[in-house]
């Protein structure tokens, strides 16, 4: 299994590659004056970057670009962030927010829709789909201001209007099941951490198998990852995706895995121990693939709509959201109750 074509790959900046707090406005303070040196990725997300680059083919190289919701400001930090992980991204976008406050736009300074969407159509979009009075009212309903919603009808007018989205991949950072994103499917796929990013590219046929190994090692290394919890994350992606793929291709997968070629010899010992730790995770990962390949496929996945309901979608994932912000509420009264209660228990003797 080998990436045969170059692929344009648009990542967030945030939760998706850097590990970032919006939750207060002191997460938000504390983020903008992180220095460079002090952000953290999340688990496997530079690896995985340079292993898109390093392992592409050389008349098929794939380009990576950002669109972040982080100021403008921050940029000359960030571009030393990409600079210490050992890569520059073809290009990058981060927010106006500065102009959207000065602009009395505060919903913008929150809001992505507008400001993203408007983004990925600007470099390639393929939401000509949507017809132009229902485009208008879901930009609408997701809190677009009038100028945003103009500029994208005119950024749609100017496109091709074609398929080229192959695949969505979004991390799960606040444990929203994946069952959530079922009227996405297949397209969109739901992923823990980026050895599942890995081996959906490489089921995909984007990006070649040596590309699990890489990330694999990265986690082993830095990031306090065992063997078993990785094995078990690759066996929970490919359960997940082996409903949507063609006879053959976990076979052909774990084969790729396996036919990978040894780690050199090495002088350091921890290298070693390293490359063998890497070693075996890659053959219970195949051994795994195997055993999911070889099963009969029981399970009846509905397929997403040719047409989703945008506007329902959007009001599902609000409501959603509320939900959990109650129980988040909730579950912080209840521990001060239990917190009070124990303490109104303890009585000082005299």
């Amino acid at each position: 299994m080998s990436a045969r074509f170059g692929h344009i790959f648009r990542w967030d900046l945030d939760k998706t590659y850097l590990k970032t707090e919006f939750a207060t406005l002191r997460d938000l303070v504390r983020t903008a004056r992180l220095p460079a040196e002090e952000r953290e990725n999340i688990p496997g997300s530079a690896a995985l970057i340079r292993a898109m680059r390093d392992l592409a083919p050389a008349d098929a190289k794939h380009r990576v670009f950002f669109i972040s919701g982080s100021p403008e400001q921050l940029r000359t930090v960030i571009e030393k962030k990409f600079a210490l992980d050992g890569f520059v991204p073809d290009g990058f976008v981060l927010k106006p927010t500065v102009s959207n406050i000065l602009r009395g736009r505060f919903r913008a300074v929150r809001g992505q829709v507008g400001y993203k969407l408007g983004q990925l159509i600007a470099g390639r979009g393929d939401a000509g789909k949507v017809p132009e009075a229902e485009l208008r009212k879901i930009l609408a309903a997701t809190g677009c201001y009038s100028g945003q919603i103009d500029d994208i009808e005119r950024a749609l007018e100017a496109i091709v209007h074609e398929n080229p989205v192959q695949r969505i991949i979004i991390h799960l950072d606040q444990q929203t099941p994946p069952i959530a994103f079922m009227p996405f499917f297949p397209r969109v796929v739901p992923i823990y951490n980026h050895l599942q990013t890995a081996i959906v590219l490489c089921l995909d046929d984007t990006l070649p198998v040596a590309a699990v190994r890489t990330v694999a090692r990265d986690l082993l290394q830095y990031y306090g990852f065992d063997e078993q919890r990785l094995a078990n994350l690759a066996e929970d992606i490919v359960r997940r995706r082996r409903t949507y793929l063609t006879d053959g291709v976990l076979e052909a997968f774990a084969a790729a895995l396996r036919e990978l070629p040894e780690y050199p010899p090495r002088e350091d010992e921890a290298e070693e121990a390293l490359d063998v730790r890497t070693a075996d995770l890659t053959q219970a990962i195949a051994s795994r693939a195997e055993a999911l390949g070889a099963r009969t496929t029981t399970e009846d996945i509905a397929q997403a709509a040719s047409r989703s309901d945008y506007l329902e979608l959007w009001a599902m994932d609000v409501e959603r959201r509320e939900e959990a912000k109650r129980a988040k509420k909730l579950a912080a009264k209840i521990s001060r109750d239990q917190e009070r209660a124990a303490a109104a228990a303890v009585k000082p003797e005299r």
